[in-house]
Formats: C-alpha cells, sequence, structure tokens
C-alpha cells in the first residue's frame, strides 16, 4: 500500500514539474523576440539581458529554430544565393543558443559538423568554437574542432598544433591528439613547440606502453631539431646551407648522423626541412 502511494506522488509531483516547464517554456517564448527569417538576430548580450533567468530555455528555441531552418535545405530545393541567405541564418540562431549559454554543448557540434560543408563559414564557425573553449576547460571536442579546422580547411599547421595541444592535454582526451598535435607542429617547422609538448605529456603518462611510443616520436623529433641547429650553426659560420647531412660531419659541425629510431635516415629536403626516409611525421607509433 505504501509503494502504491509513493508511486502516486512521484506522478504527481512529475506532473507539476511538467506543468512548470511547460508553463516556463512559453513565458520565454513570450518574452524573447522571437527570429525573423530575415536571418536577423539581436546581439548576444542585448539578448542575454532580455531573457534574463530563462537563458538556458532561449538557447534551446533558438538551436532548435537553427535545426529546424537547416533541415529546410535539405528537404527543398534552395538556389545557391539563397541558400547562402540561409547558411548565414543558421549561423546566426546557433551564434545565439551559444551567447545565451556558452555551455550548451550542442550548438558548437552541429554548427562544425554541418556548416562545415561550406569552408566559407569555416572562420565565423571557429569564432563560435573559441567562445566555450575555455569557459568548457574540461572538454577537448572544441580544441580538437579548431584543430581539425586550422588543419584541413585553413591549412594553418601551426595553429591546428596549438589547439591540439590543448586538447591533449585536457581530461579522458583521446591518446591521438598527442600524436597528431606533435605531427603538425613539426610540419609546421615548430620542432621545439612539439618536443616541449611531448615532455609535458610523458611527465603526466603513466601507462608504460604509452609512454613508449611517445619516448619514441619525443626521441626522433629531438635528433631532427638537433640537425635543424646544426643547419643553423653551418649557415651563420660558413655563410651557406649545407648540401646535405654529410656536410655537417665533414665541416665539424656535428661527430656523425644521429639514427632515425623510425630505421629511416635523415636527410635535408629541398625546402631546408630536416626530413627522413621513414616519413616520421606519418609514421604509425608503434612501427
Amino acid at each position: 500500500m505504501r509503494r502504491v502511494a509513493v508511486g502516486v506522488l512521484l506522478l504527481i509531483c512529475l506532473g507539476m514539474a511538467h506543468v512548470f516547464l511547460l508553463e516556463n517554456t512559453s513565458r520565454a517564448q513570450r518574452v524573447l523576440p522571437q527570429p525573423q527569417d530575415s536571418g536577423y538576430v539581436l546581439p548576444g548580450p542585448l539578448l542575454r539581458l532580455i531573457a534574463g533567468e530563462f537563458r538556458g530555455l532561449a538557447a534551446d528555441i533558438y538551436f532548435l529554430k537553427g535545426l529546424v531552418t537547416f533541415g529546410r535545405t535539405l528537404e527543398q530545393r534552395v538556389e545557391d544565393a539563397e541558400k547562402e541567405q540561409v547558411w548565414q541564418q543558421v549561423f546566426a540562431l546557433l551564434d545565439a543558443a551559444t551567447d545565451l549559454d556558452p555551455y550548451f554543448f550542442d550548438p558548437y557540434y552541429f554548427a562544425n559538423a554541418s556548416l562545415s560543408r561550406n569552408p566559407a563559414m569555416v572562420p565565423k564557425i571557429n569564432t563560435m568554437l573559441e567562445k566555450g573553449l575555455y569557459l568548457r576547460d574540461w572538454d577537448w571536442m572544441l580544441p580538437f574542432y579548431l584543430g581539425f579546422n586550422h588543419f584541413y580547411y585553413l591549412q594553418d599547421n601551426v595553429k591546428a598544433s596549438e589547439y591540439l595541444m590543448l586538447g591533449a592535454q585536457r581530461p579522458n582526451a583521446m591518446p591521438l591528439l598527442t600524436t597528431l598535435a606533435a605531427r603538425l607542429a613539426y610540419k609546421g617547422n615548430r620542432t621545439e613547440n612539439a618536443i616541449g609538448f611531448l615532455r609535458g605529456i610523458l611527465s603526466k603518462t603513466e601507462d608504460e606502453k604509452t609512454r613508449e611510443l611517445y619516448q619514441t616520436r619525443l626521441e626522433a623529433l629531438e635528433k631532427i631539431f638537433y640537425l635543424e641547429r646544426a643547419v643553423a650553426y653551418h649557415l651563420e659560420q660558413f655563410g651557406d646551407e649545407p648540401k646535405d647531412l654529410q656536410a655537417l660531419v665533414r665541416r665539424g659541425v656535428i661527430p656523425e648522423i644521429p639514427a632515425d629510431p623510425y630505421g629511416g635516415s635523415f636527410f635535408i629536403a629541398d625546402d631546408g626541412s630536416i626530413q627522413s626516409t621513414s616519413d616520421l611525421v606519418y609514421a604509425k607509433d608503434g612501427k
């Protein structure tokens, strides 16, 4: 009998909560200026002021409006000129949702997954992602998105590596971020940055197998940095760049050419960078 009474009480409470939620949602919709089809959305600070205590609900409303607006472009044939306008409107709605609640993950995810189909939108998407980057300081996904966007769309390996380094140091980040960050730093001629980053990661890594993989990559990058400095010294002392690494040995800059831990041989590429026949930038860890 007691269990029945408790069950009835719970149902009553759930019903009251549901009514309260509907009432609040209705009030929020009445208070908020509704997004117009023109695509204009009020600035974030003003929206936050108007929404007041309903910021969370308002963020949901704008996010859902963005989903519906984007969905229409998939259901209907939209001319390119009109499609551009719709994409801008969807972004404005998602951006408004994150202005209202910068901790709300879904608008960031949807914007990056869907709007990046139009590469011209990527700089705007990155601006939105930056909004939540440090507020959601436990989240490795936002720096991962930023890193990918800078690498794939903007061809900026240096910025990509910086974002991936940030993401790799956050809780529960996938281990692959560490390797990707180090590779991109090296490709962006930031070998020293990659070394410092890997040393920091190693100091926090307890798993022995993972430590071994990181240590091998660190060893390779340290040897590359050693050779990079040797080439710079050669230029400073002799006034020209060495044609090959053997020139460094012949002129006494280094005693010998270090071995690549991935099994290849280091050499000076046409662009002056130090590379290896093992293609260590893309080498699979553990091989």
